[in-house]
């Protein structure tokens, strides 16, 4: 009996390496644990924001691959919203919600901000202004002017930003120059099913990506899809410069 402890003991160990080098590698392959959405819905500061995440389809996208940058206003931000708010009140919540997220690269720009920069990101809200993140002399870094940017946490999937004011979109103010409009592409059979630009990259390079399937993709900004032709869902693919 005396020697089975020892052996116990180092079973134990191995146990112990073998799990977190199993962390390590699932990752660097995309699959972690410490999540956007484990975050947020394990901050007791951020119930009110995990509870509108959980209303969308959003939630499952910040639980897959990244990265992500996540502006999360604290239960504090959401309670102080009074009552003449009315654009935010009044506003669809998967669109807030999308208002609140960006995709790559916003997460690196963000984390390569210096004292005195500004930059201004798009969101997955497509049809909404994009946010402005300046950043003071002193360090500190405001939001869209009005919201305060006071803590900033890596994750295996991206970057959250807790924020002290709730974000307020203007919707249809996005309007792109002539010379940078994307040509929209429709399928053959069924002229009503088109390809709905993403708010970031080109539909050819979402599928590339392999996030067709994402939610957030599906749902689109409420009125459709993006990526419905490119994507395969007009009952057919698109003609040419598929991957499959």
């Amino acid at each position: 009996m005396r020697n089975r402890w020892p052996n116990l003991a180092a079973a134990l160990l191995i146990i112990v390496q073998l799990v977190s080098r199993g962390s390590n590698v699932s990752a660097q392959g995309g699959t972690c644990f410490d999540t956007l959405a484990s975050r947020i819905k394990s901050d007791d500061n951020l119930i009110y924001f995990s509870s509108a995440l959980g209303e969308t389809s959003l939630e499952s996208s910040l639980q897959g691959p990244g990265p992500y940058l996540v502006f999360a206003p604290t239960d504090i931000a959401f309670s102080n919203l009074a009552g003449n708010e009315q654009e935010i009140l009044n506003l669809e919540l998967s669109k807030l919600v999308q208002y609140h997220i960006a995709g790559a690269p916003a997460s690196e720009e963000y984390l390569a901000m210096t004292p005195g920069s500004t930059i201004d990101i798009r969101t997955l809200c497509s049809d909404c202004n994009e946010v402005t993140i300046e950043t003071l002399p002193s360090g500190k870094v405001l939001v869209n002017e009005g919201a305060n940017a006071y803590e900033a946490v890596e994750t295996c999937n991206g970057l959250l930003v807790l924020i002290d004011n709730v974000l307020s979109p203007s919707i249809g103010s996005v309007s792109n120059p002539p010379d940078k409009e994307e040509d929209i592409e429709c399928s053959v059979d069924d002229p009503t099913c088109c390809d709905l630009p993403p708010p970031e990259f080109t539909c050819a390079l979402q599928k590339q990506y392999g996030k067709c399937d994402e939610p957030w993709m599906l749902v689109g900004n409420g009125n459709g899809g993006f990526c419905r032709y490119t994507c395969g869902r007009c009952g057919r693919g698109p003609s040419s410069g598929g991957n499959d």
